[in-house]
């Protein structure tokens, strides 16, 4: 992080970092969206491996600089390079986003808006965030007039100071993947930084996919991760609660009780049932003895293993 003792916003530069893994060739429409919005795009391959040269080269050719890692290394690791290697000062900010991402035109133009409009009203910033993501709210409490907290917001299309990067550090690597950014914005609140949301934003994203299966004659539905996701929400979630329950305890209680209910859900849709229920397992004694970095590779062979039951189906409300 550099520090040319530059506060003046006028002279801020915007940088986007987008993490990316064996990408397919619609990555390169979402980064040529992006390009146009920031001062310099930074897309990195979280270590796809062969094959994926000609996306790559599109990529750079659509204006993106490219960082490639040798091995697959998390969404934290990702999105660490990728800032490291934009070389932030601390009044830059970065805009990070996942390669689905596809930003409509003017998304990071307000974010900016709420930014200086946050600084304006005094408020130490760390984040600025969509007000929904994919339709699903995520403002808290009033800051100030106008101006309402980020509640836990997701890393996609998450703004993020150059100052709260050089003041709490970047995002924490040993949590690989899932609640990287709830654990960010967790450590920024115990810094006394707040992270804001921008009003009217929302940040069209896909969550998971929505199956569906017949219970006893009643219809379930929910949406479900891939399986060796289930390890890392279940180990991260008893981590971070762990780690801020001092700061946050009803809400780490609430979002804990939130997916044990799902993960019950889950495990009736595995198939077999037996392979999540020790995933989830693993995940909670990892958890509690403090283990990082990717899912063992025993555990992997489990999880890819599980497959789902019932029928994938299209969102209620979501339109193509």
């Amino acid at each position: 992080m550099k520090n040319r003792g530059v506060d003046n916003p006028s002279e801020r530069r915007v940088v986007a970092v987008v993490s990316v893994y064996r990408p397919g060739h619609d990555v390169v429409d979402n980064v040529a969206r992006i390009v146009d919005q920031v001062d310099h795009v930074v897309v990195v391959d979280d270590g796809s491996g062969d094959g994926f040269d000609e996306v790559f080269s599109e990529l750079t050719a659509a204006g993106a600089r490219l960082v490639v890692l040798q091995a697959n290394s998390g969404i934290a690791a990702a999105l660490n390079a990728g800032i490291e290697a934009a070389d932030l000062d601390r009044s830059d900010v970065v805009v990070t986003f996942d390669q689905d991402s596809n930003p409509p035109a003017g998304f990071v133009a307000r974010l900016l808006d709420v930014l200086r409009e946050s600084e304006d009203a005094g408020l130490p910033v760390a984040i600025v965030a969509p007000a929904t993501f994919a339709g699903v709210d995520q403002t808290g409490p009033e800051l100030a007039s106008g101006l309402r907290e980020a509640l836990r917001p997701i890393q996609s299309g998450m703004l993020v100071t150059g100052s709260a990067l050089e003041r709490i550090g970047t995002f924490d690597e040993g949590l690989f993947i899932d609640l990287v950014d709830v654990e960010f914005y967790l450590r920024a609140l115990e810094a006394g930084l707040v992270s804001v949301a921008a009003s009217g934003l929302d940040l069209p994203h896909e969550l998971g996919h929505f199956q569906s299966m017949s219970v006893l004659g009643r219809r379930v539905s929910t949406t479900l991760s891939s399986p060796f996701r289930y390890y890392y929400r279940a180990r991260n979630r008893v981590i971070v609660t762990r780690r801020y329950r001092n700061i946050a305890g009803p809400l780490l209680r609430r979002e804990r009780n939130r997916d044990l209910a799902h993960f019950v859900v889950a495990v009736a849709f595995a198939r077999p049932r037996p392979a999540l229920v020790t995933v989830l397992r693993r995940g909670w004694r990892d958890g509690r003895t403090g283990a990082g970095g990717g899912i063992p590779s025993d555990l992997n062979d489990t999880a890819s293993s599980i497959s789902w039951r019932g029928q994938r189906v299209e969102r209620p409300g979501h339109t193509a």
